[in-house]
């Protein structure tokens, strides 16, 4: 089992693993998110298909990765309030 895997299953989450474990991606709240391993092993990208800022972030560690790109995936506050104006 990778880092990234066993990272993800210590998270308590679920996604598509892909390349025997060095690539996943998650379900986030406004868009997916994608995280996978460099191919020197040192270290973890992670970006979303956010259609407005695609941003590729590099972290050391597989749990770091993940929840950050997650967190980016959620609506903040100010984009929820105004979403539920607009109904």
């Amino acid at each position: 089992m990778t880092r990234l895997v066993a990272a993800l299953q210590a998270l308590g989450l679920e996604g598509e693993v892909a390349l025997a474990g060095r690539w996943v991606k998650l379900r986030g709240e406004r868009y997916a998110v994608y995280v996978a391993e460099t191919t020197s092993g040192s270290g973890y990208y992670t970006w979303g298909e956010d259609p407005v800022a695609r941003v590729v972030t590099f972290y050391r560690d597989p749990a770091e990765a993940i929840v950050a790109g997650l967190r980016r995936a959620t609506y903040q506050g100010d984009e929820r309030d105004a979403a539920q104006e607009g109904d």
